[in-house]
């Protein structure tokens, strides 16, 4: 749309959303695409698939994301994580602190770093779960709405802009900060029971610009 009346520079800044044509709710992602998928990551297969994106950084959680598996493999679950993400050249110290975390728990077989990705959205469409475990607040966070929207439970550390998300659209997805037991405990009852994710939600693209713009509008015409 065009809006004479605002600065290119506030556009720039207006929160986004995601745009339900890009993600649509049950996305399967093409034949081709799968083929390539399960022959590069047969381990997956039959299994309960549980995806954290995200750089390999210490605030992004990636540690409880490795507690939260172990957990699960503990009750007997068939429990299988994916870390979608590589690490800053300057911290690959943090990655191989990861990799030992995971020899050490024994979970070689039950946890898979894919490195850096270009199919976020192919991948959360073939993942059980997604999660979101930053332990700093998300201003936004673009890849719980985008699995959300693709119809994928997502649970999630309950602060920052990912809160209200998960308080708007599946809220029985949160845990608080730091809580891997909680999370743990929701993943075992969504993988006895998968949860529906509404394929309505709030924070459309077309929504959230709107919204703003409405506000700048407003702001404009009371100064005249």
């Amino acid at each position: 749309k065009n809006y004479p009346w605002v600065d290119p520079a506030i556009i720039r800044v207006i929160p986004r959303g995601v745009d339900p044509q890009a993600c649509p709710h049950g996305y399967q992602p093409p034949a081709e695409w799968l083929g390539k998928w399960r022959a590069q990551y047969p381990q997956l297969a039959g299994k309960y698939v549980i995806t954290l994106p995200g750089r390999l950084t210490r605030w992004k959680g990636q540690e409880d994301f490795i507690r939260i598996i172990a957990g699960l493999r503990q009750r007997g679950l068939p429990a299988h994580g994916v870390l979608v993400g590589d690490a800053h050249p300057r911290k690959q110290y943090f990655a191989d602190e990861l990799h030992a975390q995971v020899r050490a728990l024994g979970l070689e077989q039950d946890i898979t770093f894919t490195g850096h990705r270009g199919d976020m959205k192919e991948i959360m469409a073939v993942s059980d779960v997604v999660l979101s475990l930053s332990l700093d607040p998300e201003a936004f966070g673009r890849v719980s709405l985008e699995a959300l929207t693709l119809g994928k439970p997502v649970a999630a550390y309950d602060h920052g802009g990912v809160a209200e998300q998960m308080a708007a659209i599946f809220p029985q997805g949160r845990a608080p900060v730091g809580d891997t037991a909680a999370v743990e405990e929701i993943l075992a009852r969504w993988h006895a029971q998968r949860p529906t994710v509404p394929a309505e939600n709030p924070y459309t693209l077309e929504r959230m610009l709107s919204s703003t713009l409405a506000v700048y509008k407003e702001l404009v015409e009371n100064q005249d």
